[in-house]
């Protein structure tokens, strides 16, 4: 006996019911993918503006580091600066995408090379190798200034260094960007009519920050305050040397002078001496005796005596004096030794402080 299948009775294909929820399902979908697919893509546009920005402000900071003032902009659409304040990013200048579209201004006087604004305090000695030296410290300098003053930009009304604006899409829209494009009022970066336009700007402050400059700026100006105080301590040791020099000329008078005290005092004694001899001499003159050479006799005994112990005490302090002179010149010349010692290293010191100086100003941003 043959088996109908359990399946036989029921019908084949979709009901009505599940195709209904099918095409609503469908339907969802497709409203969903025609909403999202419109952000997506602004989405990536978005995206895309926001990384050649990014480029484009490395571009500037690169160019700033190597030529000590910003780029013109590029007037004409052909990628190379013109010498104008606003315009085209100058793409071919910057070694960028000769695709990308960047509307660009700059404040005109960042266009110029910078004067001489910065210029670190040094002595006599080594100032004038810092005179006339013009590069990115002195740019710095100019960006601080700035930053001070708070000079605002055409159409900002705040201070800024550079505005750039992407023209949208994939970067290809000029007229898009030229018809939007009003350098007398612009929109600042976050702002709500941002939304489709990635904007960007950068202080005086801030770009001279992404410069280093006040790193760069502290280190130099440290290192000249170093040679100011190197060549103050330079100037007290040389005084202390010519100090110390002089010293040992008197310590050396001052031996001269015990030397020939001694030499006094010695014949000072050899005179007394000779005196007592003398006072024997007249003691013993007279033979048989008499009264009178004795007495003088005893008296010049007397007096030989005192003037013999008086030359020998004289000859006590000399000798105490002449050690004292020798000592004295073995004090100075130790004094002279280390007072020579402290100026070589005080010299050393204040001319690598000086140098570091020097070579931090001329090396600017690049060091």
């Amino acid at each position: 006996m043959s088996r109908v299948p359990a399946f036989a009775g029921r019908p084949h294909g979709w009901s009505l019911v599940e195709l209904a929820v099918g095409l609503v399902i469908a339907a969802l979908l497709t409203v969903l993918l025609v909403t999202l697919l419109p952000l997506g893509s602004r989405i990536l546009d978005r995206e895309h503006q926001e990384r050649e920005l990014a480029q484009a402000e490395e571009a500037l900071l690169g160019y700033a580091r190597a030529h000590s003032q910003l780029p013109a902009a590029d007037g004409d659409g052909d990628g190379k600066a013109d010498g104008s304040a606003e315009g085209w990013l100058p793409v071919h200048d910057l070694a960028l995408s000769s695709r990308m579209r960047i509307r660009y201004q700059v404040q005109p006087h960042l266009l110029l090379a910078p004067t001489d604004l910065f210029r670190p305090l040094l002595s006599p000695d080594y100032d004038v190798q810092t005179a006339g030296t013009v590069n990115g410290l002195d740019f710095c300098m100019r960006l601080l200034l700035d930053q001070r003053s708070g000079t605002p930009m055409a159409g900002l009304g705040m201070p800024v260094a550079y505005y750039l604006a992407h023209s949208g899409g994939s970067g290809q829209d000029r007229a898009d960007a030229d018809a939007a494009w009003n350098a007398t009022v612009q929109a600042l970066p976050g702002s709500a009519t941002t939304e489709t336009v990635a904007l960007a700007a950068a202080g005086p402050g801030e770009f001279a920050a992404r410069l280093a400059c006040p790193d760069r700026l502290a280190r130099a100006q440290g290192n000249a305050q170093s040679a100011l105080a190197g060549y103050s301590a330079k100037r007290m040791s040389d005084f202390n040397l010519k100090f110390r020099r002089f010293d040992v000329k008197v310590a050396e008078l001052t031996l001269d002078q015990a030397r020939t005290g001694m030499a006094f005092a010695a014949v000072a004694l050899a005179m007394a001496i000779a005196d007592e001899a003398i006072a024997i001499t007249l003691t013993a003159a007279g033979w048989p005796p008499e009264g009178l050479a004795i007495a003088i006799g005893i008296g010049e005994h007397v007096v030989a005596l005192a003037s013999i112990g008086f030359a020998a005490y004289q000859v006590k302090l000399a000798d105490d004096d002449l050690k004292s002179a020798e000592q004295g010149i073995t004090d100075a010349n130790d004094n002279l030794d280390r007072a020579e010692t402290s100026q070589s290293r005080v010299e050393a010191l204040y001319t690598s402080a000086s140098l570091n100086a020097i070579r931090l100003d001329k090396a600017g941003v690049e060091q």
